[in-house]
Order: structure tokens, then sequence, then C-alpha cells
């Protein structure tokens, strides 16, 4: 299914360098343009968005998508022209020079592999994860820059996130976007390459790897965007990095394959994992605990020696100031740190783990 519809804008809500929120007549009546893509709109307007999501009441946040201007042709162009397509054979492909390519001024240091030296990396399923584990390192080890790398398992504009464009201007999270990605701070070919450029060239404190919003699930034993964990997981290791992952935990979620330790920890570490991961959990209490180290003797045996602990360190008062010093509130699944908070303490004890272990 694809649909189309042309629109009036009658509001711009919210607008900056990269995107224009617009009010509109019809559709989802919200509908995010991306300047890079699509010349900028004024009220009164005519455009064209893309319903397709909206319609079958599926992602984007319920905004529809400016697809092109009745009336302006856009000629987009970038400082520094580079030749690597994104979104590659789409309406909407661009070019992009990304830290690898011949034009880039970092182009020689790819010319040779290298090594994370044990460096410890953040896997990290879902966007939500992110701002969460900005503010956890805000309030906590302040003097910290953290370097997110976007894969493009979910949006691949990264423009769409209210929460990176809020933090982002703190000056201490530098985004890499990868793949079919884009946005980042700096474009990149491939997840292998952007932790080279992190290590190499940014020198930050902390390397995390996620993806923007959006995941995709299908309620499969394989079919969701997670299982690109695995991936990075191999390359951190192949990298002599080490990979440690953000455990996806609840004990309110009423889906069975997310209760306790989530399907898409399980299936992805232990079945598509084949190098020693790491693999940190909060604190919990006596049941919790029975629960998830039941749910990881069900799955054995596992493809590889993976390192599973279990903290006795209560990090809750640490994820509450960091929820507090958060310039925008943070959710997961819809949820807050008091309805799932398993959930939270796991990616504040992955972190106290990688950074203190």
């Amino acid at each position: 299914m694809y649909r189309e519809i042309e629109v009036t804008i009658q509001e711009i809500s919210f607008e900056d360098e990269h995107i224009q929120k617009l009010r509109t007549d019809k559709g989802a009546k919200q509908a995010i343009l991306y300047k890079r893509l699509c010349s900028k709109a004024e009220v009164g307007d005519t455009v064209i968005v893309n319903v397709t999501a909206t319609d079958l009441q599926l992602g984007t946040g319920g905004w529809d998508i400016v697809v092109s201007h009745r009336h302006k042709a856009l000629h987009w162009k970038a400082e520094n022209e580079g030749h690597i397509m994104k979104a590659r054979y789409t309406p909407c492909q661009h070019s992009v020079q990304t830290i690898e390519s011949q034009e880039s001024d970092y182009h020689a240091l790819f010319q040779k592999p290298f090594s994370l030296a044990g460096l410890p990396v953040f896997l990290a399923e879902l966007h939500s994860m992110i701002p969460l584990a900005f503010s956890l390192l805000k309030v906590k080890y302040p003097k910290k820059r953290l370097c997110v790398i976007i894969d493009d398992q979910a949006s691949l504009p990264l423009f769409i996130s209210d929460q990176l464009r809020e933090i982002k201007k703190a000056h201490t999270l530098i985004t890499i976007t990868v793949g079919q990605a884009f946005g980042g701070d700096y474009e990149a070919i491939t997840v292998a390459s952007a932790l080279q450029f992190a290590y190499n060239v940014l020198e930050v404190d902390c390397l995390m790897i996620s993806v923007g919003p959006g995941v995709v699930g299908s309620g499969s034993y394989y079919g969701f965007a997670g299982m690109v964990q695995a991936h990075w997981s191999h390359i951190v290791s192949a990298l002599q990095g080490k990979p440690i992952w953000i455990p996806r935990i609840s004990f309110i979620d009423k889906r069975s394959r997310h209760f306790g330790l989530s399907h898409h920890t399980l299936t992805t570490l232990c079945e598509f994992t084949f190098k020693p991961a790491n693999i940190p959990f909060p604190f919990l209490d006596q049941e919790k605990l029975k629960i998830i180290k039941s749910q990881l003797i069900g799955r054995e045996p596992y493809a590889s020696d993976h390192h599973f602990y279990f903290s006795t360190i209560h990090v809750d008062e640490w994820v509450d100031e960091a929820l507090k010093a958060s310039p925008l509130p943070i959710q997961s699944m819809g949820r807050t740190f008091a309805e799932d908070p398993h959930f939270f303490c796991a990616v504040a004890e992955a972190l106290r783990f990688g950074i203190e272990s």
C-alpha cells in the first residue's frame, strides 16, 4: 500500500534548519517536512504528503510526511559535497559526504584497520535508551561525551527525533548516521567505520550503537529490527572492543514475549551472537531474579559463552535524578519510570558497569 494526498498548510508549529512541523487541513492534520528533501512551506501552500503509515495507524508518531511542494522546486546543496547516496534508489535519494569517502579530510584514516583496545561499546535496541543514557551520564559523569552511532533499522532521517534535537543543545552528544540513515553530525557507510572515527578522531568517552525512532516488530520469532544487535556485537568484538548489551526488561508488559527479559534480547543474544558479550542486569528482587535466570536457562546452550552480571547496587535514585534533569520527559513504549522501573534501571546499570568495571 502507498497513499499520498494534497493538503494545505494552516500553521507552521515548529521550524529549525532541518525540519518544519506543519498543521494541515487533511490526513493526520500534522506533517513533517524535511528541508533536505523538500522545499520549505509557507502557510497557505499546497504540499503532497505520504499518509500511508497514518492511514494504517502505524509509526511516525502520528505524522504525515511531506513528499513534495506543489509549486516549489528544491535545490538543496551541502557545504561539503559528497557522492555517497543515502535512501538509495528511492525518490528521496541524495548525496552526502561520508567520513570514509574520497573527498573527506578523514579518508586516509580508513586505509588501515584499527582496534578498540577493550573499549566498552553499549548496544541499545530502542531509541528511548539514548536520551536516558545521556541524562544519566550528565548527572553522574558530567565530563563524559557520548557518541551514538545510529543504524538504519528504524527511522532513516535522524531529524525526526525531538529528544536528540533537544539534548544536542548541551554539545556533549555527537551522532553518526550509518547505512541508509542520515542526518547525524557525521555520515558513515558502515558501523565499523563509525566506530573507527569515533575512537581515533572524536576521542569520545562513551560509545553507543542504537537506532532512530520507530523500530519494527511483527510478533514473530525473528521478524524484528532488534536482530541487528547481533551484528553490532560481532563488529565490536571483531574490533577488540567490549560489547555491553543493555537488556530490555519489563515486568509489566502484557505481551508474554516481552515480559521479564524480552525475547528481543534473548533470541538475538542467545541464538545469533557468536562472540562472547557482556550483559549486566540491574538489581532485582528474588522473584524477578528467578524469572530472568529461568529465561536464560531456557535458552541454553547459547551460541557463545556470554558473561551475565547480576548487580547488587541500587540505581533508582540515579535514574530519578537523571529524569528530573532531562529537558524532555522520557518514556519507553509509552511507559514512565514509575510504571516500568526495571527498563530504566537496566540502562543505568549497563552504563555503570561499562564505566566503572
